[in-house]
């Protein structure tokens, strides 16, 4: 922070770091708000719509030019916004979308997985209505979207498959 920085702030900032939180000032703090949304929303879309980890799809031919399609889409969106993620931002985007092996994955696909309620509308559809407000690209953020929302359909139906492995009735009726 700078020293014009309110003085409350460093207060605030010792009474969350206090508390077991990751909390430090920052004079950019809306630009580094649009960098994790950015990056959030191309996590959560791509290893949502791909059902797997960013390892598992960065192991398919397409996977790791899908997920940067759709990183791209939200990195235009930012820029377009004013807020265009800085390079060293976009290369570690990059790289985390494509790592081989890795295990990483966005917490709603986990929730999606689970069956539970997901932030489709707050990541994915956020980033999909302000690019469609630019009139932006929204290629794959719409195929993203579109996935989602079907999801979340069947979700309130309650017409979602059951979690349990294909034929495990069978097995418990038969073992």
């Amino acid at each position: 922070m700078t020293a014009a920085a309110p003085r409350g702030c460093s207060q605030i900032t010792r009474e969350l770091s206090g508390a077991g939180f990751d909390a430090r000032p920052s004079d950019a703090i809306v630009q580094e708000m649009w960098d994790k949304s950015f990056f959030l929303a191309s996590l959560a879309g791509i290893t949502c719509l791909m059902r797997g980890s960013i390892g598992e799809i960065a192991a398919t031919p397409h996977g790791p030019a899908a997920a940067l399609a759709l990183l791209e889409e939200c990195r235009v969106t930012a820029a377009a916004s004013g807020y265009a993620p800085g390079e060293r931002v976009l290369e570690r985007a990059r790289a985390l979308l494509t790592k081989p092996g890795s295990n990483l994955e966005a917490s709603m696909l986990r929730d999606l997985r689970q069956g539970h309620p997901i932030e489709a509308n707050h990541v994915v559809g956020d980033m999909l209505a302000r690019a469609t407000r630019l009139q932006l690209p929204t290629t794959m953020l719409g195929i993203v979207d579109a996935h989602l929302k079907v999801h979340e359909a069947r979700r309130l139906a309650g017409s979602l498959p059951s979690s349990r492995p294909p034929f495990a009735s069978l097995a418990a009726d038969h073992g």
